[in-house]
C-alpha cells in the first residue's frame, strides 16, 4: 500500500472502533506506524510541508471529513474501497525532495527490538525519561524477555542519558553500564545498526518529513533477526579486540 492509502485505512479503522493493536495487525504494520499516522491526523499541522500553502491545508482538512463521513455511512466498506475512493477525488502531488533530518530513538538485544520512537525536538532529561524510555517500554519488555535484573541496559554517554534524575530511574528498574566510554560506535551494537539503516536509506527520496519518517520505520522494520543476533552476539569480540593505553587486551564481556 502506498503511504496515502495507509492513512486512508488507519483513520478508516479507528473511526469504526479498532484499537491502535488491532488496527497493526489489520494492516500487518507496526504499532508505532499507526500511532505516528494517528498522531499526524490530530496536528495538521505537522501533517502538511511547512512549503505548502492554504490550499493544500484545505484539502487535508476536506479529505479528513470525507474519510470521516465515508466511514460512518458505510462501516462496512473495506479500507482499500475507501482508499480508492479518496484516491479519486482527492490528487496530491509530492515530488520534491525533502532534505531535513529526523531524530529517531530504538532498542535491540538478542531477539528483542523495540518500536521505533521519532523524536519531534531536542532531547533533555525529561524527554528522555518520559518520551523515549517508557514510551519505548524497553525495561518491560527486557524484564518479560531475561527477567528483573537479568540483563544490562548500555546507553551512549550523551547528558540527558547520564544526568542524574535519568540515572536515578534508571537504575532503580535495572542493571545499567556505566560510563561507557566516548567515541567508541565500533564497541556498541545499535551504532552498527544505525550505519546499515543509513545506507538503506541512501537512496530514498521522500518529498516530506511523514514521508520521510515512513521510510525510515519501514528500514526499521525490516532489519531482520538474524542481523540483530549477529551484532549482539560478536559484541564480545569486538570488545575482545580493543586495546587499552598499556598495549593491554581488555577482557570481553556482555
Amino acid at each position: 500500500m502506498s503511504n496515502q492509502e495507509i492513512r486512508i485505512n488507519i483513520l478508516s479503522l479507528r473511526n469504526s472502533g479498532y484499537s491502535l493493536r488491532q488496527i497493526a495487525i489489520h494492516l500487518d504494520i507496526n504499532v508505532s506506524k499507526v500511532r505516528y499516522w494517528l498522531r499526524k491526523w490530530e496536528d495538521e499541522k505537522r501533517i502538511t510541508n511547512k512549503k505548502t500553502g492554504p490550499k493544500n491545508n484545505k484539502i487535508t482538512q476536506e479529505l479528513k471529513n470525507f474519510v470521516e463521513q465515508e466511514t460512518k455511512k458505510n462501516r462496512s466498506m473495506s479500507s482499500l474501497t475507501l482508499s480508492k475512493k479518496c484516491q479519486e477525488i482527492f490528487c496530491m502531488d509530492e515530488r520534491k525532495k525533502f532534505g531535513k533530518k529526523v531524530m529517531i530513538w530504538g532498542g535491540i538485544e538478542y531477539r528483542l527490538q523495540t518500536d521505533l520512537i521519532i523524536i519531534g525536538s531536542s532531547v533533555d532529561t525529561e524527554t528522555y525519561i518520559h518520551d523515549i524510555i517508557r514510551k519505548s517500554k524497553i525495561i518491560k519488555k527486557a524484564n518479560e524477555q531475561y527477567g528483573e535484573w537479568g540483563w544490562i541496559f548500555q546507553q551512549d554517554g550523551a547528558r540527558p542519558h547520564t544526568s542524574k534524575k535519568s540515572m536515578d530511574y534508571l537504575q532503580y528498574r535495572c542493571n545499567v553500564l556505566s560510563p561507557w566510554p566516548p567515541n567508541s560506535p565500533d564497541l556498541n551494537p545499535i551504532e552498527i545498526l544505525w550505519s546499515i539503516m543509513d545506507k538503506r536509506l541512501k537512496n530514498v527520496q521522500p518529498s516530506n518529513e511523514e514521508e520521510f519518517i515512513l521510510e525510515i520505520i519501514r528500514v526499521w522494520e525490516g532489519i531482520t533477526w538474524e542481523i540483530i543476533e549477529n551484532l549482539v552476539t560478536s559484541m564480545t569480540k569486538r570488545i575482545d579486540l580493543v586495546i587499552d593505553h598499556e598495549g593491554q587486551s581488555i577482557n570481553g564481556f556482555f
